[in-house]
């Protein structure tokens, strides 16, 4: 049991926390009823790029969350890395279901081990420039995050142009040589496109669920052999809890307790085309590694 999780939540919103944790429980005690045999799915994708799209549709199948939930332990999941990847892998009960969603970058050490444990991968992806205008209205709401002093007060043009590419001394790590947000961003979505894609490795684009909701998630639950669940039952289900959260600020839902946290913000594509001017097209592509037409569905 995770008893720092359990603590935590129980005591911010209980009535969330209890909601939580039956709903896990009835999952746990009902695992050997599903004919599925893929107990293990591992996302990885960008902030901003679907992936907590993909964890509330999981959440509507028999996965539990490993890093949410009372009834898995999960260490913290920024420091995973090749070296140390089966020791996280180790946390995984045997032969239930469960899911834990990272923003990995590819590496090839990575995707042979996991797929050698029996893992499968999905890989969410979005258009760079709706994902950095997302990130940006991100930074702008989190007052903690290591850039929000340079975006806070300034106009959208000069705030967004300054989130590609400054680093502050708030940033958490040290930084390689070149980086930037925008190039380390561009050079994620590169690498995890050119893998080809496996019974084990499902690569999905956030643009497809905005135009097919039922077919994007009909196509996680062939990937995942829940066929038994209805994809419009869950689309239906999706589509209430984003209406509910509709008017809560950003800020708000990133306070929250439980599963509840969230980033979502509105979710729309081609965003980019209303809000990039002439200079803001020019700084964004003058930054890039290569052509934005490489990394494009």
């Amino acid at each position: 049991m995770n008893l720092r999780y359990f603590i935590k939540n129980l005591t911010s919103n209980p009535r969330i926390f209890l909601n939580e944790f039956y709903t896990d429980f009835k999952k746990e005690i009902s695992f050997h009823n599903y004919e599925s045999k893929n107990n293990l799915i591992w996302i990885c994708g960008m902030p901003k790029s679907g992936t907590t799209l993909v964890e509330r549709i999981l959440d509507n199948l028999a996965y539990i969350r490993m890093d949410r939930s009372v009834l898995r332990v999960f260490p913290k999941k920024d420091l995973i890395n090749h070296n140390n990847l089966k020791d996280y892998i180790s946390c995984f009960p045997n032969n239930k279901y469960s899911y834990i969603k990272t923003h990995l970058k590819y590496d090839k050490n990575i995707v042979e081990t996991l797929i050698k444990e029996k893992f499968k991968i999905i890989v969410t992806f979005r258009d760079l420039r709706d994902v950095m205008i997302s990130r940006y209205f991100h930074v702008l709401s989190d007052k903690n995050h290591w850039q929000h002093d340079v975006v806070k007060s300034v106009s959208f043009e000069e705030g967004f142009i300054r989130s590609l590419s400054i680093i502050t001394n708030k940033y958490p790590s040290p930084t390689p040589p070149g980086y930037t947000p925008v190039t380390s961003y561009y050079n994620w979505i590169r690498n995890w496109m050119h893998v080809n894609e496996k019974k084990n490795i499902k690569k999905i684009w956030y643009e497809d669920y905005i135009k097919d909701p039922n077919k994007f998630i009909k196509e996680i639950l062939d990937f995942t052999d829940f066929n038994n669940f209805d994809e419009l039952e869950i689309e239906r289900k999706l589509d209430l809890k984003r209406k509910k959260e509709k008017n809560i600020p950003l800020i708000k839902k990133l306070k929250r307790s439980g599963r509840n946290v969230s980033t979502f913000r509105s979710g729309k594509i081609q965003q980019w085309k209303d809000l990039f001017n002439d200079r803001i097209q020019r700084e964004f592509d003058n930054l890039l590694p290569g052509k934005i037409e490489d990394i494009l569905n």
